[in-house]
């Protein structure tokens, strides 16, 4: 059974990046409904979070305050030094992907993979608000550009993305128990649904990449694969020993869409392209954590 989930969830990765990349035009039929699909896939993953489970996690902020700390201010700027020691052209793209916020789709990681799921939306409710304020700072004083991440549309899109499903699952649970039921004990397979509706979605927007320049798309795969590791490393390290999984999640699943929109609009194609090829390594590591954590 194991295996088979495993094989059903690489075809499913595998297949929908692929359709996103070579038939672009039937990517973009899903693309304008992104957030539709990343709610309904939190929807199901969110089912399994006990209110209790995520009041605790605030009323005991320790693990939770320390791991913000490093997301949003010790791992950008250490990631920033190195690689602009290393390859400079990556810093700035770098430096975006490190600062900005944990991933809405984190809980479907979590899920997949293992680890605590209270402590993965504490992440990203927290990093979400305050990302507006200190990532433009750090870009600001280490790189002297300017630009704006609007406060008000992240808190729209938090409250869009995550407070209504979280809310919905809620209500489920304790008004259509059944339904509840139903959406839990088929949630892998529902989820693959959306996972490859946003895959397509998300690489329909990237196939020019992949046909324009290779050798830049192979240096820039292997800057955020590189990046990835960096990030998961700082999150098993930087987590208590009980949480070093949900650690490890909440510093790898980021929201790289979120840089590439605002990379594109204030620094060009180029320094977004990090972000969108994030992607990759990003679905090619739920499966390597999968083998790992779930062992």
């Amino acid at each position: 059974m194991r295996r088979g989930k495993d094989a059903l969830l690489a075809s499913a990765i595998a297949g929908s990046i692929l359709v996103g990349i070579l038939l672009p035009q039937a990517g973009r039929v899903a693309e304008p409904y992104l957030l539709v699909w990343l709610g309904a896939l939190l929807f199901l993953n969110l089912l399994r979070l006990a209110p209790r489970d995520l009041a605790g996690t605030f009323s005991r902020p320790g693990p939770l305050a320390a791991l913000a700390a490093v997301k949003l201010g010790a791992l950008p700027l250490a990631m920033y030094g190195v690689a602009y020691l290393l390859y400079p052209p990556f810093a700035l793209p770098i430096l975006l992907l490190a600062g900005i916020s944990t991933g809405l789709g984190a809980p479907f990681v979590v899920n997949i993979v293992g680890g605590r799921l209270p402590l993965i939306v504490g992440m990203i409710t927290v990093t979400s608000l305050a990302v507006p304020f200190v990532l433009p700072a750090l870009v600001h004083v280490l790189v002297g550009s300017e630009f704006d991440l609007p406060l008000a549309d992240m808190v729209i899109l938090l409250v869009l993305a995550l407070f209504i499903p979280l809310g919905a699952g809620w209500l489920t649970k304790r008004y259509a128990p059944s339904a509840s039921s139903f959406a839990d004990k088929n949630s892998f397979a529902l989820s693959l649904v959306f996972v490859v509706l946003i895959n397509m979605g998300m690489f329909s927007t990237l196939s020019p990449y992949f046909f324009s320049d290779q050798l830049f798309v192979l240096q820039t795969l292997a800057g955020s694969s590189l990046a990835y590791a960096a990030f998961a490393a700082a999150g098993y390290a930087s987590a208590p020993k009980n949480e070093r999984a949900a650690g490890l999640i909440s510093m790898t699943y980021v929201n790289n869409t979120l840089v590439m929109v605002f990379a594109a609009q204030f620094f060009g194609p180029q320094v977004a392209a990090l972000a969108a090829i994030y992607n990759l390594p990003y679905y090619a590591g739920i499966l390597v954590l999968k083998r790992i954590i779930c062992r």
